[in-house]
């Protein structure tokens, strides 16, 4: 019973201890500029689905009112589309990770598991434009799904 009782309490401490591990291995995936092993620990299709509903969400909730506004609005939704796609790279998340000034570590700010298959990291200081790391658990393995800025 105790042998039994020691790994389901290495198991929890495993759970909680891989999201900060994964954060790790972006800290050195990003100062190496290492594309091979950034494209592995991001699912680069969910954060274009969430930057997409972002825009688009943007779009609907802001500006003015009105047939032109809506005609704007559309033309902006199909030109969205298809920029987000093109946009959104390996070298986009580079960029956006090298925004913050030092490793990752050091600008890490906040870190908390939203749900257990959701993990949020704030980088850098709150209203100083920090960038929001939106990890899900995909397969017992970690990935980003999401990027805010």
């Amino acid at each position: 019973m105790k042998y039994l009782s020691g790994l389901i309490f290495l198991a929890i401490v495993a759970y909680f201890a891989l999201p900060y591990y994964h954060l790790y291995q972006i800290n050195n995936a990003v100062v190496g500029n290492n594309h091979a092993a950034l494209e592995e620990l991001v699912d680069i299709e969910a954060v274009r689905e969430v930057y997409d509903e972002n825009v688009e969400w943007q779009i609907n909730n802001t500006g003015p009112q009105g047939i032109v506004a809506d005609a704007m609005r559309k033309g902006a939704k199909a030109l969205g589309d298809t920029a987000v796609d093109t946009l959104i790279d390996v070298d986009w998340m580079l960029t956006r990770l090298h925004k913050t000034e030092g490793s990752l570590w050091q600008q890490l700010t906040f870190a908390f598991f939203e749900s257990p298959t959701r993990f949020t990291i704030r980088l850098g200081q709150l209203g100083q434009d920090p960038v929001h790391i939106q990890m899900t658990m995909q397969d017992w393995y970690w990935r980003v799904t999401a990027v805010y800025e």
